[in-house]
């Protein structure tokens, strides 16, 4: 549980960062209303505030500093929403948002079992920055994908040494993937023709990340909870894809936001299922190894 709610409280305060990134093009003249967007601050300050709530019932209470900076981060997040709010105030909250999530892990004193676990945790920040792009779609936005990419590739790394062949076999294709949806988000940033080579290529890397996600849900070494959540990572890829093929036709905005939403819900579910799995498998392996003795 108290690992459910730190994985909770860490998407959804990064969430909330990316929901705040603003459009450059908003340093010249009054922003324009985001709804998905502005969904997604809800959620983060909503889904932040109960994994908050649950940790300070366990634990008795939270660390002063960290409670003083996530608490100011959070009222901050909720001010920004309403009209008229100077941008600048924005950033400060971004920042607070940002420390809050670096300070989190040891205030909270959560520990990983599983090296495993410490990758899988990479990866799930990394993928929300990544499909947090298709929400946002802004130049900032597009920058924290790639930094999620660089982010991601870093996770799958770890992950590895923990697999078995299949897992590994999952791994490898995760990881072309990730390289070419690197080079597709640098071309996309071309105008006409590296748009044109980006899609192409993110349509191979969604082949080829489908495919890792297939070999995942057939890897032992997930458990029986980490390969229903692979599952679900493939299911949160077909609406991946649906919400950019909708993309294509005008006025559409709102509707890939609200798929893209949904993705994001199951992709948490999917990639924390794998954490918690890896977690379960490495205290089931502990637990018979006290046995022998």
């Amino acid at each position: 549980m108290k690992n459910q709610k730190f994985l909770q409280l860490q998407c959804c305060l990064l969430l909330l960062v990316c929901a705040l990134l603003p459009d450059l093009g908003s340093f010249i003249g009054a922003p324009s209303l985001d709804i998905p967007a502005l969904c997604c601050q809800l959620i983060g300050i909503v889904g932040s505030s109960l994994a908050l709530l649950a940790f300070h019932k366990s634990m008795g209470g939270l660390p002063t500093p960290f409670v003083y900076i996530v608490g100011a981060g959070l009222l901050l997040a909720l001010l920004v929403i309403l009209p008229g709010v100077p941008q600048w105030l924005g950033y400060i909250t971004i920042i607070a948002l940002l420390v809050s999530l670096y300070m989190a892990k040891d205030c909270l004193g959560v520990l990983w079992n599983s090296w495993g676990s410490q990758g899988a945790y990479f990866i799930l920040l990394a993928i929300l920055m990544h499909v947090y792009d298709s929400i946002g779609d802004n130049t900032l936005t597009s920058i924290a994908a790639l930094v999620g990419f660089f982010l991601y590739f870093k996770g799958l790394g770890i992950l590895k040494d923990v697999l078995d062949d299949t897992g590994v076999k999952g791994i490898s294709r995760l990881k072309t993937a990730v390289i070419l949806g690197i080079v597709a988000v640098i071309l996309g940033w071309i105008p006409l023709l590296g748009g044109i080579l980006a899609s192409i290529l993110l349509l191979v890397a969604f082949i080829f990340e489908y495919m890792g996600y297939g070999a995942l849900k057939q890897s032992a070494s997930l458990g029986m909870e980490g390969r229903i959540g692979a599952g679900k990572l493939r299911t949160s890829m077909i609406l991946l894809i649906i919400a950019a093929f909708i993309d294509f036709f005008p006025m559409t905005g709102i509707a890939v936001g609200i798929v893209s939403i949904i993705a994001l819900w199951l992709i948490y579910n999917g990639w924390s299922m794998i954490l918690l799995g890896m977690e379960d498998e490495m205290n089931k392996w502990e637990a018979s190894k006290e046995q022998l003795q």
